[in-house]
């Protein structure tokens, strides 16, 4: 039998909530380019799918998140409106 994969994402943990936030393989890209130059800045915006608070986050905050990432509610986001 052929055991099932975990699957896992990047991202990083919400300033609000401390739930994850999964972030672009383009993020991911570029902490792994941020590694091979220290002297370049490192950040991004992230909105929380579950609080739906957006900050800045540094790219050395991000980290490896087992399962798969959580969806948006979008009747919050219609609700908040």
């Amino acid at each position: 039998m052929i055991p099932e994969l975990m699957r896992s994402y990047h991202g990083v943990l919400c300033r609000r909530c401390n739930e994850p936030i999964p972030v672009s393989p383009k993020v991911s890209l570029q902490d792994e380019f941020e590694n091979s130059k220290s002297d370049a800045p490192g950040g991004f915006v992230a909105r929380c799918r579950v609080c739906e608070h957006e900050n800045v986050y540094r790219i050395s905050a991000l980290q490896t998140f087992n399962g798969n990432p959580m969806k948006r509610n979008p009747k919050r986001r219609a609700a908040g409106a």
